[in-house]
């Protein structure tokens, strides 16, 4: 089992949250017991020089479990702003509900809303279940592999005016935890998200996080996140990355 050092400094997200997918297997903990646990996160800057610059970013994990049951929450928050002139506003909202009916075997529903005006996604809403399967674990490594089917529900910025779709998606992905020494881990997962009715459009998304443990609950993080959409909304680029550094505080 997995300490709280597993929290990222996202991630939060599916998250790291980019417009598409959020990493929910990087905040997720192993729980076996009656417990709360979560993560949280604020960041304000403001700089003025040549330019004026204001970013402010929230992240917030809650995860409680009791017997076979496990909910899991996340809100994220991004806003960067320069010169007056918002480059970015997004904001997503996720709850996951997992029931272990067997020692590999787990089922999984969620439900998500996401806002990326930048991405020009008006919104999106997501509804997914599926099941969890438990490939392997041992005191140091973990790996998973998911298989659900979604729901999707976008409103995004068309050449001439809002697009509004709804597709039905499945959502395969695979997770691993590793930890070569007491106060190192590495996670990563990888999604893919095909158009049931059409193969051809497709999303893959990737994130892998290196956390250093600095102090008891106080963890370093660095993390890339990379992805690949087949149609993605009108004006944006079909692939995209993020390599993040950052301090998370685990409770």
């Amino acid at each position: 089992m997995f300490k709280k050092v597993i929290f990222l400094g996202f991630l939060g997200c599916n998250f790291l949250l980019n417009a598409q997918v959020i990493n929910v297997e990087g905040v997720r903990n192993s729980a076996d017991s009656i417990r709360f646990i979560g993560k949280a996160s604020l960041d304000l800057e403001l700089t003025k020089n040549v330019n004026k610059e204001f970013n402010l970013s929230s992240d917030l994990t809650l995860q409680y479990s009791f017997k076979k049951n496990t909910f899991l929450f996340l809100n994220k928050f991004e806003f960067n702003e320069l010169n007056g002139e918002r480059l970015t506003n997004k904001n997503v909202q996720h709850l996951r509900y997992n029931y272990r009916f067997h020692q590999k075997f787990s089922f999984e529903s969620f439900v998500q809303f996401q806002k990326d005006q930048v991405s020009f996604i008006n919104h999106r809403t997501l509804l997914g279940l599926g099941t969890r399967y438990k490939i392997y674990q041992s005191k140091k490594n973990t790996f998973y592999l998911g298989t659900l089917i979604m729901y999707e529900q976008e409103s995004s910025v068309g050449v001439s005016g809002d697009v509004i779709e709804k597709n039905m998606r499945g959502d395969f992905y695979f997770s691993f935890s590793l930890r070569p020494k007491k106060t190192i881990a590495i996670t990563s997962t990888t999604y893919y998200q095909p158009k049931i009715d059409v193969f051809k459009d497709y999303r893959i998304s990737s994130e892998t996080s290196f956390i250093l443990s600095l102090f008891k609950n106080v963890d370093l993080t660095t993390t890339f996140s990379y992805q690949f959409d087949t149609f993605p909304v009108f004006g944006i680029p079909n692939e995209q990355y993020k390599l993040e550094n950052g301090i998370t505080f685990s409770f």
